[in-house]
């Protein structure tokens, strides 16, 4: 059982085709050479992919895991040959501009796909992620020889990526980063230092890997402004583009981790490597940054990947196993208990309601790349608003879901062999990397929130205003609808409150944020089970499953919005008492 993946087409496609309405996306010049039914067959057929590919390589990876032999990574049994048929069939390139390679599709429908490459096997979907990020990164900033001679490979998946920021003073602080270029008499430049936690640092899938790193020139400003942003390839860039001899990039340590095994997590070594400036001296974390929605949208649907596949092997696992009921009479399944009931209804519940926000983040991001032009702006700061909110409520959902599936199995769930027990071990990283949820919580409260006069917000809660008002006559919808018009009064209150103090006392804003955020994905949560009410509107029992999720989440899940927002507006004195040595010693 524990190499099964049920992929989440019927769920997926009713997200995009009736509540997101997304084959709009396909009237669009930019998407004009698809169409809907042409995006259907890629759904299917990337489900087919992942339940058939990827999904048996899961618990192989996790048991066997990357490791480093003579200086190079060597990935677990059928990784390389699985890579190579997920290359051949073009999936890396769903996204990516044709220019280079790619089929320039939505990236709703590529978000859609990465759903099911991860719930198959986050850990191999973790490189091809690399790859997207890095072309979409070169692409708006480099130079475009460099672009030519490299986007092409990496959009296609040829050539391997890395993002190298972290490095061992130098976390979530990036300004401490003491990595190294040195300019050449030739006008290029020369990399040195030590970068960890890189993944997928290297492979023994690709002849090429492609590292952005961040290091500082000599004699630039200290702490971030003093970033500048380089490409260094593993191997050396020969005249015509093709890699040549090494080029002073090492890996000496493969981390041994809680998760994610098979997914080599590396300490990379630059030794006066050979490296190209992507953008301007000193403006490195800025173009980074061209990068952030790409890793957040991709980080939120890990988490409901990982999410869903739980969900879907405690489904399974609670309609088959008979336990319990009375002693005269045959066990019944565990399903019929009302404890089980709760946790299946919760792992729903927050799955599905996370599966539509991601998505809906993804379709304002289309919109923002491609839509008409006058509302372009108002979609990328949906997307923005959105995406920090998706990133930590997402991951957090697949964390929390993982843990209710491995209570489904009891015991079976704790030991390997079901499989449910690797899912709380891959997601829990999920809420650190790309951003620790609590940075996206302070980006949300001090950077989204103050921004052109409260826009993002003003636009969200607009936005759920419509749906709420669209829907105001219908009785079918009352508990959602209440729950949600509810929410958003506190959530409106609680902004308002919150903007005060990031303007005035922010100790007090920063102490609330975690609360705040959560407060938002609640309440974003409940606007996507009005709009899947609304859309469930037939006979069939997927819509009928639906409307009763939609009243379980305005019912049982919706009531934590008073508490959330009690928490966001507590301030800081309660976390202040203690003076930092007494806190950390006085036991």
């Amino acid at each position: 059982m524990n190499d099964s993946y049920l992929p989440p087409l019927n769920d997926l496609r009713f997200v995009l085709d009736d509540v997101l309405d997304y084959g709009r996306l396909f009237s669009l010049p930019a998407f004009e050479h698809a169409d809907v039914e042409l995006a259907d067959v890629v759904l299917a057929e990337s489900a087919r992919f992942a339940a058939g590919v990827l999904a048996p390589l899961n618990a192989t990876g996790d048991e066997q895991g990357s490791r480093l032999e003579n200086g190079r990574v060597v990935t677990p049994p059928g990784f390389r040959d699985a890579y190579w048929h997920y290359v051949e069939a073009g999936w890396p390139g769903l996204d990516m501009p044709q220019e280079f390679g790619g089929q320039a599709l939505p990236v709703t429908l590529q978000a859609a796909c990465a759903e099911m490459v991860n719930g198959a096997c986050v850990a191999f979907g973790m490189l091809p992620l690399m790859e997207r990020a890095a072309t979409r990164l070169l692409v708006a900033h480099a130079p475009k020889g460099l672009v030519d001679v490299v986007a092409p490979s990496l959009a296609t998946g040829r050539w391997g990526a890395t993002i190298c920021i972290s490095e061992a003073q130098a976390g979530s602080d990036v300004g401490r980063i003491a990595t190294r270029a040195e300019r050449q008499s030739d006008g290029g430049y020369c990399v040195t230092g030590t970068k960890i936690f890189i993944t997928y640092g290297d492979q023994d899938f690709t002849e090429q890997i492609i590292h952005m790193v961040l290091a500082r020139i000599p004699g630039s400003p200290p702490g971030t402004r003093g970033l500048s942003l380089f490409l260094v390839p593993a191997r050396a860039l020969q005249a015509n583009g093709t890699p040549g001899a090494s080029n002073g990039v090492t890996v000496t340590r493969v981390e041994h981790k809680m998760g994610l095994k098979a997914s080599p997590t590396c300490v990379v070594n630059f030794d006066g490597a050979q490296a190209y400036l992507v953008g301007q001296e000193n403006a490195g974390l800025k173009a980074m940054f061209t990068m952030v929605n790409t890793m957040r949208l991709e980080v939120a649907m890990q988490g409901v990947a990982v999410a869903g596949a739980a969900t879907a092997k405690a489904l399974r696992y609670a309609l088959e196993r008979p336990q319990g009921g009375r002693a005269d009479a045959p066990a019944v399944a565990i399903v019929e208990h009302a404890d089980v009931r709760r946790m299946l209804y919760l792992m729903r519940a927050r799955t599905e309601a996370m599966r539509a926000l991601v998505l809906e983040a993804a379709l304002q991001l289309d919109l923002a790349q491609a839509g008409p032009e006058a509302p372009r702006a108002d979609a990328l700061a949906l997307a923005e608003w959105l995406l920090p909110v998706c990133k930590a409520c997402g991951s957090d959902a697949g964390f929390e879901v993982a843990n209710l599936a491995v209570q489904v199995f009891g015991g079976h769930g704790y030991v390997a062999d079901a499989g449910v027990e690797q899912y709380v071990r891959d997601s829990r990283v999920m809420s650190i990397y790309e951003g620790a949820n609590g940075i996206q919580a302070l980006d949300l409260v001090m950077r989204k929130l103050p921004q052109d006069n409260g826009k993002r917000y003003s636009l969200f809660a607009a936005r759920i205003r419509a749906d709420l008002d669209r829907n105001s006559g219908c009785a079918e919808l009352r508990e959602i609808r209440d729950a949600v018009v509810d929410g958003l009064l506190r959530l409106d209150a609680c902004t308002d409150a919150i903007a005060q103090r990031v303007a005035n006392v922010s100790r007090d804003a920063e102490a609330g944020a975690s609360a705040y955020l959560a407060l938002v994905g609640l309440v974003a949560g409940g606007w996507m089970w009005l709009r899947m009410a609304a859309a469930a509107s037939g006979d069939s029992p997927l819509h009928e499953v639906k409307r009763a999720l939609a009243r379980f989440y305005a019912e049982y899940l919706m009531p934590e919005a008073l508490t959330l927002q009690r928490r966001a507006l507590l301030g800081a004195a309660s976390l202040d008492t203690l003076d930092a040595e007494t806190l950390t010693g006085g036991r």
